[in-house]
């Protein structure tokens, strides 16, 4: 992808793209909302109904590169702030930095809710509804709301890359020890079919920390809530009511995996969550993340469904895909 910025008035900001088919893209951005008003291009149908897939992801891939382009070079708050690699690597960077306290507080729910799938003998705090077509088919998803301002994260995931590609190994390291992955594996079946289960290799992998983290403060966090695909039908969230007047800056989407009562592994598998998610923003804009984020697993519940559906894309979701330049460093 490649974006030069050809005009900017009080309405709007014009950008030309070229995607990564050499298309060229004339798209114009509007001021305030930052709604796409404007896109013109000789390289597909204007219809979307008579596009490919490929075709309409390669349409989506450049207005959301477009955006991307004004955030960076003219520092308006152009994209949506769940999808905006500098919040959740704000958010990833807090999470990482919580004692255990900290992460029972705010996810205890989630770590009881974990343990059932495991161990018959945890009450569930979050009971399914009955129309649910299977345990594995459901992503459990919290809002966190960080005390900062655009102004304070522009520009953070880049800025902890280079440390973030050192504790992102030793977060997998604890993973694959406790076993995480295999589980989570078979439960991706669930969305998928067929049997995912696989044996994992043992590593054990100390972290080093980073003197690039710090820390931004919680505003709040919601209560966890659920969301599953239903047959024929748009897929159904139970509950997910926040407060906040204010777009949550992550959304946390997590498929469900037996684990241990453990903060500490709790909080890898979160960090670890929320390096895929950094990913998917940039796979989503048809770029290459940079080298840190380049991991395996799942991340924006959006994007896994992709990857698994749409041929243009690797299994960026699958701990063990063969993809050159992803894994566990």
């Amino acid at each position: 992808m490649d974006a030069v910025i050809i005009g900017e008035n009080e309405n709007g900001i014009g950008v030309d793209v070229t995607d990564n088919n050499g298309i060229i893209h004339e798209i114009s951005i509007k001021k305030g909302s930052w709604e796409i008003a404007y896109h013109v291009q000789d390289g597909y149908p204007d219809d979307p109904e008579k596009r490919t897939i490929h075709e309409d992801e390669m349409v989506a891939q450049v207005q959301k590169y477009a955006k991307w382009h004004v955030y960076r070079d003219r520092e308006y708050d152009t994209l949506l702030p769940r999808r905006n690699p500098d919040r959740i690597a704000a958010t990833l960077a807090t999470v990482r930095e919580m004692d255990d306290e900290e992460i029972r507080q705010y996810f205890g729910t989630l770590i009881n809710q974990f343990r059932s799938y495991g161990d018959d003998t945890v009450a569930r705090p979050i009971e399914l509804e009955e129309a649910v077509p299977h345990e594995q088919g459901v992503v459990y998803k919290q809002d966190v709301h960080l005390e900062t301002t655009i102004e304070d994260v522009r520009g953070y995931h880049e800025d902890i890359a280079d440390g973030a590609e050192e504790f992102a190994t030793a977060v997998v390291g604890r993973l694959q020890n406790a076993g995480v992955f295999r589980t989570l594996t078979d439960r991706l079946s669930g969305f998928f079919g067929g049997d995912g289960s696989k044996e994992m290799d043992d590593q054990s992998i100390s972290a080093t920390p980073s003197e690039r983290f710090r820390r931004f403060g919680i505003e709040g966090i919601s209560e966890p809530y659920y969301m599953y695909h239903r047959e024929n039908k748009p897929a159904r969230t139970v509950g997910g009511e926040d407060a906040h007047r204010q777009p949550p800056d992550t959304v946390i989407e997590m498929i469900p995996t037996a684990m241990s009562d453990s903060p500490e592994i709790f909080r890898a598998f979160l960090v670890h969550h929320l390096l895929c998610q950094v990913r998917d923003t940039y796979i989503g804009m048809g770029v290459e993340p940079p080298a840190a984020y380049r991991i395996l697993g799942t991340g924006i519940h959006h994007y896994t469904i992709k990857y698994k559906h749409f041929e243009m894309y690797p299994e960026y979701f699958d701990t063990e895909a063969d993809i050159d330049g992803y894994g566990y460093f």
